[in-house]
Order: structure tokens, then sequence, then C-alpha cells
């Protein structure tokens, strides 16, 4: 067990002194050894054929043009919905002002009829 111990400390303490190795190296190296490895990736990348480009490039436009017209009418009926409940606010509110008018007119004539009969009392006696 004291071995195993040891042999465990041993390597941790290897593992922190290529830990400092590591940190001490050169960054030159670091940033090649980057791109070497960004180059190997990239000569494992499969890339596509011109036509299966062109097929993906089509199906691409034909759902954005899908989509851009869903939205579209969505907007164009939420647009025309909010017209339609502004335009019966303002009927509802215009035929109220038209009662509201007719009825002050009715109240004046009447005032000024009242008026004039306590006027025309007036005159007589």
């Amino acid at each position: 067990m004291a071995d195993e111990k040891k042999a465990k400390k041993t390597a941790k303490e290897k593992a922190g002194k290529d830990d400092k190795k590591k940190s001490s190296k050169n960054p030159f190296k670091a940033i090649a050894g980057f791109f070497k490895s960004v180059r190997s990736e990239g000569k494992k990348v499969v890339w596509p054929k011109a036509a299966e480009v062109w097929k993906n490039t089509i199906v691409v436009l034909v759902v954005i043009l899908i989509v851009g017209l869903a939205i579209y009418a969505v907007d164009f009926g939420l647009t025309q919905g909010m017209k339609a409940i502004k335009n019966a606010a303002n009927t509802t509110t215009a035929a109220e002002t038209v009662t509201e008018e007719a009825e002050a007119e009715n109240a004046a004539e009447a005032l000024t009829e009242a008026v004039t009969e306590a006027a025309s009392e007036e005159v007589s006696e």
C-alpha cells in the first residue's frame, strides 16, 4: 500500500512538472501546433459535390420563401384585424357623438321654446 501511495505521489509530481514544462513552452510552437491540427482536421472534411450544393441552396430558398409568406400572411391578417377594431370603435364613437349632438340640439330647442313661452306669457300679462 505504501508503494502504491508513493507511486501515486510520484505520478502527481511528474504531472505537476509536466504542467510547468507546458506553461514554459514556446508560445510560437504552440501556435504552430494549433494551425497544424487545424490543417489536419481540414483534410478530414468531406466536401459536397456542386450538384448537392445547388440542391441544398434551392431547398433553403424555397423554405425561406414559404416562411416569409407565412409571416406576411399573419402580419397582414393582424393588421386588418386591428384596423377593423379601430374602425368599429370610431363608428361607435361617431354614432354616440351624433346622438349626443342631436340630444343637445333638442335640449337647446326645448330650452328656447320654454324661454320663448315664458317671455310671451310675461308680455301678455
